[in-house]
């Protein structure tokens, strides 16, 4: 999968268990039911086997996690707030310099960071602060629409919480226990097994 711990748990962690469960069951189910089209795209029983281990590892470890009672969702909910104010304001300042740069393609380009939404903090950290960065620099021109040092500002808001966020996460992962660090992980390995079903069907 490419995944090391760490990266996993952040996956794993934007999941609920239940629903998570859920979803990869039907698509176990579709992918096993429709498996003579797909087994010369490399969807085999061995794959189909895996995704019902990692859900069998889900399904305990978040028994051994309730058993704990670690509550993570304060942790959750700020870095879910944070990422939606980052994606609310990028989306805004991309809308705004498609209007006022539409003749200029390089100063256009600096506003385009990327077609992918990365959920990942660091990489949307490094995004938003190059955003705000270029809007600053090109205030002016922002002006002229009625975006000023308001919207530059609600920037900085958005990166100053997605790098609260991250270092919550940071300083709370060290403190979660082995349970919910594993279900964390086992979560993040279900949805990848899962997910490349979905990607070759």
């Amino acid at each position: 999968m490419g995944y090391d711990n760490s990266e996993l748990a952040a996956i794993g962690e934007r999941f609920n268990t239940e629903s998570l469960l859920e979803w990869s069951g039907l698509i176990a189910l579709a992918a096993r039911q429709d498996l003579p089209r797909l087994k010369p795209r490399g969807i085999t029983e061995k794959v189909l086997a895996e995704i019902e281990a990692a859900r069998g590892q889900v399904r305990n470890l978040n028994v051994a996690q309730e058993r704990e009672k670690k509550d993570v969702s304060t942790l959750t909910v700020t870095r879910r707030e944070a990422l939606e104010a980052a994606f609310d304001w990028r989306e805004e300042v991309k809308g705004l310099a498609e209007a006022v740069f539409d003749s200029e393609p390089q100063t256009l380009a600096r506003f385009r960071t990327g077609v992918k939404v990365s959920r990942s903090l660091p990489k949307l950290i490094s995004e938003i602060a190059q955003l705000v960065g270029t809007a600053r620099e090109h205030l002016a021109g922002l002006q002229g629409v009625g975006a000023g040092e308001k919207l530059v500002a609600r920037g900085e808001d958005a990166l100053a919480r997605l790098e609260e966020a991250q270092r919550r996460q940071s300083d709370e992962r060290g403190q979660t226990p082995a349970a919910t660090a594993e279900l964390l992980q086992a979560q993040g390995i279900l949805y990848s097994r899962a997910r490349f079903v979905t990607r070759i069907a």
